[in-house]
């Protein structure tokens, strides 16, 4: 897909982008990439390296285990320092700005906002979440039921920490939507309110 470069005038975006579970996250930083320029870097994607590097495994259980240790070894902002670290080599292809995505406790979030950035959040109906949960069937995010999707969102939003809830960041957004659409009117939304021409 040709990419739509903002004006070379234009201060370039920094973007905080939290969210629920199959809320649009992915699907909004691809776009805001592809579309603007904006160069997404998942937190995520940095635990994954450095579980691999050290333990030699992505598995869930091992993921939880490598971001908490280097939250507890450096700060409890780390990961998006990483990924704000991680844009300096892609400024110049990435003239739009940054999207970093997927943490969770508003520790990250502030990392993001200390450097000027804005807070998106995205959400919707628990319902829709699942149904989309089952359709893209992603590793990992495999529920035989809605009861199992409500206790697994339950477990990884804060129910034993409450310093990482997802939830907890929500209230404290700059911007929050609301994904209760089909994808292309939910990009157009999400664009407007970033103030991103079409």
């Amino acid at each position: 897909m040709q990419k739509n470069c903002m004006s070379t005038s234009a201060k370039p975006l920094l973007i905080g982008l939290a969210g629920t579970f199959a809320s649009g996250k992915d699907s909004l930083a691809r776009f805001l990439e592809e579309k603007y320029n904006i160069k997404h870097i998942s937190t995520g994607d940095i635990v994954r390296t450095y579980a691999q590097e050290k333990y030699g495994s992505i598995e869930r259980p091992i993921l939880y285990k490598t971001a908490n240790e280097l939250r507890d070894t450096k700060s409890p902002g780390i990961l998006s320092t990483l990924a704000l670290e991680q844009y300096e080599s892609y400024k110049e292809s990435y003239p739009g700005g940054v999207c970093v995505s997927g943490f969770r406790a508003w520790a990250e979030a502030e990392e993001v906002k200390k450097e000027g950035g804005v807070i998106v959040f995205t959400d919707a109906p628990v319902k829709t979440r699942y149904i989309r949960t089952i359709s893209r069937a992603r590793d990992g995010e495999k529920f035989n039921t809605f009861e199992e999707f409500q206790a697994r969102e339950a477990k990884e939003n804060g129910e034993v920490n409450s310093k990482f809830s997802i939830a907890g960041i929500k209230p404290r957004a700059d911007i929050v939507l609301d994904n209760d659409l089909d994808l292309a009117e939910f990009l157009k939304v999400s664009a407007e309110a970033l103030g991103l021409v079409a």
